[in-house]
């Protein structure tokens, strides 16, 4: 339990709490740990969704694939984050996403159900725990809704501009690494990642910013342009 505790120390879910405090909620929420190599399943469509959790160590990515066999990724999720969360607190009763590991991970998992329902140990910090879980969701849905503005540009240059521009905004400098390869950036824009790599090598030759791999910086002309 104690490397555990170790792993979530800075975890937006048990902000405010200390050591014991924490110790105590995950006994109150039947947790436990998972590890996953990559490409393997965390949660996957059809499953029950009262459970979630929060990354220890690694990365996930959430995916949704479309009738025409397309894979999308909704998101990814970094250590310390919560995953599939949205769905347990939502009342749903199965998973409608897929997540998975995007590198070798652990997962602490814990019971949704819980949460919401009234400590049997009167536990004076789970009310804590509860705005802290509304606080995330909140911030979640901030992030959905800046996909879906991404999204809502037509071409494949517009959703690159807008992505990158979003990015930098939230890193508050021009130079950063983003969380993708390639082809998964094409997933999560929802292009091909053919005409994805021509727009990059394309914009980056006119000199709107330079690229390696991961590694973007923006240049003044990318932000003069009207997106």
């Amino acid at each position: 339990m104690k490397e555990i505790l170790d792993c979530i120390q800075g975890c937006e879910l048990f902000d405010g709490m200390n050591l014991d405090e924490a110790n105590r909620m995950l006994e109150c929420f039947d947790a436990h740990v998972i590890s996953r190599d990559k490409g393997a399943a965390i949660f996957v469509e059809g499953s029950h969704a009262k459970r979630f959790g929060v990354v220890l160590a690694g990365s996930l990515v959430v995916v949704k694939d479309g009738l025409d066999g397309k894979r999308s990724i909704i998101k990814r999720i970094g250590e310390k984050e919560l995953v599939a969360a949205a769905q347990a607190f939502s009342g749903a009763k199965t998973m409608s996403l897929r997540v998975e590991a995007d590198a070798q991970c652990r997962v602490l998992i814990l019971n949704a159900e819980r949460v919401g329902a009234t400590c049997c140990n009167a536990c004076a910090f789970h009310t804590r725990l509860v705005r802290n879980v509304m606080r995330i969701l909140a911030a979640k849905t901030l992030e959905l809704n800046e996909k879906i503005e991404i999204l809502s540009h037509r071409t494949t240059q517009e959703r690159l501009i807008s992505y990158l521009r979003s990015f930098a905004e939230k890193c508050g400098k021009l130079e950063f690494d983003i969380p993708f390869d390639r082809q998964q950036l094409a997933d999560y824009l929802c292009v091909e990642r053919s005409a994805l790599c021509a727009e990059i090598s394309r914009l980056a030759r006119s000199g709107m910013f330079s690229c390696r791999k991961h590694h973007f910086k923006l240049l003044q002309r990318l932000l003069e342009i009207r997106n």
